[in-house]
């Protein structure tokens, strides 16, 4: 009788390191924002990867290092090159302003990450100092990055003047809040508009709140 050729699959602990550390990454973002900092631990976090509590220790370390990861990957990465596009782009300022703003839109609304800025407002007391510096300061580069490209249609005549600081804190705040409001309360609102209307008429917000009187409406260069 012929023997049947058993066929062996790795397990995870035998996957390439790379792999393994992207798993747990995207099973803490899942876990953190499901459960939120305070209440989430590392064996949560091992379950949902499928690995062992000693193996996202050995990868991560402690519980605030892991959030930190997270927060890293998700969101650090993302504006970094932000910031790099803004550096080298020479078009109009209104163009500009509306595809930066049409990428975070888009990267808000990745898998796992309103739940995950949910739990950031919610448990922001709750994290350790450096975890709280690193929020912080991706909100200033965020009100930079848009307080560069209003600084810029000012100076081209595209936007009216206006309180720069200001106006790009609440362009960040609108964008990101209808996206959370939106992902919140679907559930319970039937009517809830779709996504895509939700932007445009986040976009035409902005755009009347900014541009100069004398060009709204106008085809965009």
């Amino acid at each position: 009788m012929r023997a049947v050729k058993r066929v062996r699959r790795n397990p995870k602990w035998q996957r390439r390191p790379e792999e393994r550390r992207g798993e747990i990454i995207e099973a803490a973002v899942a876990t953190f924002g499901e459960l939120g900092y305070e209440r989430a631990t590392l064996a949560d976090v091992a379950e949902r990867a499928g690995v062992s509590p000693g193996t996202v220790s050995h990868y991560f370390g402690s519980k605030s290092e892991l959030f930190e990861a997270v927060i890293a990957e998700r969101f650090v990465g993302f504006v970094a090159n932000e910031e790099a596009l803004l550096a080298v782009e020479t078009g109009s300022a209104r163009l500009l302003l509306e595809q930066l703003m049409r990428r975070l839109w888009e990267h808000t609304w990745a898998p796992g990450t309103i739940a995950l800025m949910q739990a950031v407002h919610v448990d922001m007391a709750a994290f350790p100092g450096s975890g709280r510096l690193l929020c912080k300061q991706l909100s200033d580069r965020w009100r930079r990055l848009f307080g560069a490209i209003l600084e810029r249609g000012i100076r081209s005549g595209e936007f009216r003047p206006l309180d720069v600081d200001a106006a790009a804190r609440t362009i960040g705040y609108a964008l990101i809040g209808v996206a959370q409001k939106a992902a919140t309360f679907a559930r319970f609102d039937a009517t809830m508009p779709a996504r895509e209307r939700l932007w445009t008429a986040v976009l035409e917000m902005v755009e009347r709140f900014v541009l100069d009187p004398t060009i709204v409406g106008r085809s965009r260069e």
